[in-house]
This record gives structure tokens, C-alpha cells and sequence, in this order.
């Protein structure tokens, strides 16, 4: 796949583009995905296109953002991963969703992983956190898994959110 930024077992991670706004738009307005994600609300497909913008954007900067996952043996849009740098945030946070279909199958595990080791790998990053609504267990259970450790709770308009990071090897 052109663009590829990496590859697992069972995964391709490239960068999103243009093309891929249906699959990324679809994903976006489904409420039940998107319960934990940002505001709590699904995207509209204005917004999506407008995200792709973005993550072109950050790629060219930086080297990464948010990318497209797919699997390997079916070549199907599952989701996203990446590690970004909201607007109202000082720090850089891993980030992943995934269609439903897709739910229970370690994916969330396997590229934060990858994704991870590839942004430390190409940025000078200390350290990548993950920012986590403190009801979603699933989420929590593959940030302990990559490795991340609990930092702090915040309240967030309202929502309790727990803070993990991963610092790099060595500092």
C-alpha cells in the first residue's frame, strides 16, 4: 500500500488520504464507536474529510498523526491509530478506534503497540500518554498492556478521565 508507515502480524498502517473517506466517515457517525472519542459525538463527514486534511498535514511535519488501519488478509478499513497532539493539549497521546466488527480481536493492542515504537523511533518524544474516559475498562486494559502506567485522574467537563504514559527507553 502506498504510503504505508508500517506493517504487524496482522495489520497495514498507512497514512489516511483522500480516498478514504467513506470507510473513515462511516466509521466517525457511529454513536456506539464513537462513545469515548473526543466530545462523545459522532463526526460529520465535513469534519471527517476535514481530519484527513490534518493528518496530511502532520505527516508531512512531523512523520506521523493519525493513520489508517487495515487488515492484512482482507485488505477492509478496521480504524485508526496514531499519536497526536490535540489543539488544547501540551503533550502527544496515542489514540485508536475501531469498527465494531472488528471489536475483541487484540488489533487495539497490536498497533498501539507498533504505533508507539514507530513514533519514538522517528520523533524525539520523551514520552506518549493516553487519554482515557475512566469507564471505558477496555481501553484501560490495553493501555496496561502497551506498557503505560497511571498517572493521574481529571475531571473534563464533567467526565472523569485517567491520564497513562509511556516514557521512552532511557529517560
Amino acid at each position: 500500500m502506498n504510503g504505508t508507515l508500517f506493517e504487524t502480524g496482522r495489520l497495514v498502517v498507512r497514512e489516511f488520504r483522500p480516498a478514504d473517506l467513506d470507510d473513515f466517515a462511516a466509521l466517525c457517525a457511529d454513536p456506539e464507536v464513537m462513545r469515548y472519542v473526543g466530545d462523545r459525538t459522532p463526526l460529520d463527514r465535513a469534519g471527517v474529510a476535514y481530519w484527513i486534511e490534518v493528518c496530511q498535514g502532520k505527516y508531512r511535519d512531523r512523520g506521523y498523526g493519525t493513520s489508517a488501519v487495515f487488515e492484512k488478509a482482507t485488505g477492509d478499513f478496521i480504524g485508526y491509530c496514531g499519536v497526536v497532539r490535540a489543539p488544547d493539549r501540551d503533550f502527544d497521546e496515542l489514540i485508536y478506534v475501531f469498527t465494531k466488527s472488528s471489536w475483541g480481536n487484540g488489533y487495539a493492542t497490536e498497533v498501539g503497540r507498533a504505533m508507539l515504537d514507530h513514533v519514538f523511533r522517528i520523533s524525539e518524544l520523551a514520552e506518549i500518554r493516553a487519554t482515557i474516559d475512566a469507564a471505558n475498562a477496555d481501553s484501560i486494559r490495553v493501555a496496561r498492556k502497551l506498557g503505560m502506567t497511571f498517572a493521574k485522574r481529571v475531571d473534563e467537563d464533567g467526565t472523569e478521565v485517567d491520564h497513562y504514559v509511556l516514557r521512552r527507553e532511557g529517560v
